[in-house]
């Protein structure tokens, strides 16, 4: 700062010089745009321990609605009773879906990857979101090539991803008068490989300030309590997650273009098999032992093992199940990880010590397969697990698949033991041992 003094006839007059290096300046822009993201990363790690937290609570119910309306789909054949039950579990799955997708959102997951065509996802989100558009006056057109190749993706999670634009635009297009109109084109560019999606709307569009912080975490130009400022942040990170890119192009008064550009990439490639392998009989009559906090989930876990022929026993934590493992024995544990008292890496770490031949007969339940800390657990035990909520068929399988294996391991320790027997009873008798 430099002051420059000069005198005139009727006053003093000063001249003052303001200067600021490039360099501070930079300087001073990083250090505020490291604070931001600080701030950022520091709300999605409080959402993380929320969502998880929340994930946990809501899957245990939702395992319970999907496992008992699968049960009433087989138990009945009334057909208003299974109209209802088929209803029941698409809104649960739906509500799966949409608990996954926020916690993908906190702590990055590997999607499902599946041979996906993309105009059969938008025809999807379309449906849902059909009810709301059309209650707002809103004219849909689609412009979907049906040239495109299959891409090699998450199906629900695509989806997320156009349902988020389409609320997005929905959102945008009710601030303005009729005729608002919203339009889905798709292409293929062979150039690039890669299938482009742009979700067109006419809506007032987008200020350039906007438009430069549009997809980060929280941020939001709805009202408070309206939106969360995560919806197009997911769809960005899903669309990278993917390998491909989310944009916008937008004017103030001539509405947005949301892009999306995905690569098609091969599916990995697994060698023919033409036998069909041989289906092994479901095998039943075991004794199961389901250790669970939850009673609502023990009920219906308890309904789908004692439909299957098995008899089936319950412990609300692992100290319970310890007590009871020492009076009786059993074919299988079917075990939850997150209880009170003693959870499931604590009734393990028990196991090893007291009852190590119980450990290949543990399978695992879990809300919370995202934690670092589950993830490690399960990859060090080995046991099999499914996260909750699992549908009927999916217990089904992993109980099937682990009487089968440990079946298996007891009939090729028997041919052993029978290879091994004959000359050793020939030297005992030889010997005279007994």
């Amino acid at each position: 700062m430099s002051v420059t003094r000069f005198d005139t006839q009727t006053r003093v007059r000063a001249v003052g010089v303001h200067e600021q290096s490039t360099e501070l300046t930079q300087a001073e822009a990083i250090l505020q745009h490291q604070q931001e993201m600080l701030a950022q990363s520091e709300k999605l790690a409080a959402m993380s321990s929320l969502l998880a937290s929340m994930a946990h609570e809501l899957n245990n119910p939702l395992a319970v609605i999907m496992m008992q309306s699968e049960l009433l789909l087989e138990e009945t054949t009334d057909m208003p009773l299974v109209e209802r039950a088929t209803h029941i579990n698409d809104a649960a799955e739906r509500c799966v879906r949409i608990v996954r997708n926020f916690l993908m959102l906190a702590r990055q997951s590997s999607p499902e990857r599946t041979q996906v065509q993309l105009n059969l996802v938008i025809a999807e989100a379309l449906q849902l979101c059909a009810y709301a558009l059309r209650l707002d006056n809103i004219d849909v057109s689609q412009q979907l090539a049906d040239d495109l190749p299959a891409l090699w993706a998450d199906a629900q999670q695509l989806c997320q991803v156009v349902v988020n634009l389409l609320l997005n635009a929905h959102y945008a297009l009710r601030e303005t008068p009729t005729p608002r109109r919203l339009t889905l084109i798709t292409r293929f560019d062979p150039a690039h490989h890669q299938v482009i999606l742009h979700v067109v709307d006419t809506g007032p569009g987008i200020s350039p300030e906007i438009q430069t912080r549009l997809f980060e975490p929280f941020f939001t130009t709805k009202p408070p309590g309206v939106g969360t400022g995560l919806g197009l942040s997911l769809c960005q990170r899903i669309i990278a997650d993917h390998g491909g890119t989310c944009s916008v192009d937008s004017r103030l008064g001539a509405g947005a273009i949301f892009r999306v550009t995905l690569p098609v990439t091969a599916a990995p490639v697994t060698r023919p098999d033409n036998t069909e392998p041989a289906v092994p009989p479901p095998i039943t009559g075991k004794e199961l032992l389901v250790i669970d906090d939850e009673a609502a989930a023990v009920r219906a876990m308890v309904s789908v093992f004692r439909r299957d022929g098995h008899a089936v026993d319950t412990a609300a934590n692992g100290l319970q199940a310890l007590t009871k493992i020492q009076e009786r024995s059993y074919d299988l544990l079917v075990c939850d990880l997150h209880m009170p008292e003693l959870d499931g890496s604590g009734l393990y770490r028990a196991l090893v010590q007291t009852h190590p031949h119980l450990l290949p007969r543990l399978i695992f339940l879990t809300g919370d397969t995202l934690s670092p800390e589950a993830r490690a657990f399960l990859a060090a035990s080995g046991a099999p697990y499914l996260a909750k909520p699992c549908r009927a068929m999916e217990l089904r399988q992993v109980v099937q698949y682990t009487l089968q294996r440990l079946s298996e391991t007891d009939c090729s320790a028997i041919s052993h033991s029978r290879t091994a027997v004959a000359p050793s009873s020939l030297q005992a008798q030889g010997g005279g041992h007994g």
